[in-house]
């Protein structure tokens, strides 16, 4: 097993280990596309209604939901849900009483490349368990972390562009994984550079 491969499933069980205790009693918000609002609330720890927008129409109705506190975001599908580690940036749309897109991230803080490398590997292979398929394999394929010549070239990719995934659960979901350089890329120094993974759903308007 070469070093660099090492260091980063080294980083993936001190994450691991890390998200157990840091989330120890965090407010859980368990929401996916479709659900209802009142049922987001109920189902949730989160405070979703103390973070809610509402839109002053005739009824008032809830418009949004935007989260800058820590939570734990289960997408509770039944059969093609998954959990989130920790975070603090969320945004929920309602449109009629239902939720329509949602938008996260699987990280409390931007990280070094190394433990990006661990939080995107844990939750590109959930995804896959939970069924999620390429939109495109072409285009918008899983993100390539398979081997060391293919992380170098995802971490200088990433000094220039954001690297997209586009998932769907057919007829059902569209996910997109944006994974990208966020604080200090202009240096394109390997080792002072951080990064963020967005996490954005919605309804699958891709198959016909």
């Amino acid at each position: 097993m070469s070093r660099k491969r090492f260091v980063i499933i080294l980083a993936a069980v001190l994450i691991g280990a890390g998200i157990a205790y840091s989330t120890w009693g965090t407010d859980t918000l368990r929401v996916h596309i479709g659900k209802t609002y009142d049922a987001t609330v109920a189902d949730s720890t989160f405070s979703v209604a103390a973070h809610t927008v509402i839109y002053p129409g005739n009824p008032p109705h809830p418009s949004s939901a935007w989260i800058s506190t820590p939570v734990i975001i289960h997408f509770d599908d039944p059969e093609h849900g998954f959990t989130l580690p920790a975070t603090k940036f969320a945004s929920i749309g309602f449109d009629e009483g239902k939720v329509s897109n949602m938008t996260t991230s699987p990280m409390l803080e931007t990280l070094p490349f190394d433990q990006l490398m661990a939080v995107l590997d844990q939750l590109q292979s959930h995804l896959k368990s939970a069924g999620w398929v390429e939109w495109n394999s072409e285009t918008n394929p899983w993100v390539n972390t398979a081997d060391e010549t293919s992380r170098k070239a995802l971490q200088v990719e990433l000094f220039d562009h954001v690297k997209v995934a586009v998932l769907l659960i057919p007829h059902k979901y569209s996910l997109a994984l944006n994974v990208k350089c966020y604080a200090r890329c202009n240096e394109r120094d390997p080792e002072t550079a951080k990064y963020l993974i967005d996490v954005s759903v919605g309804k699958d308007y891709y198959s016909e």
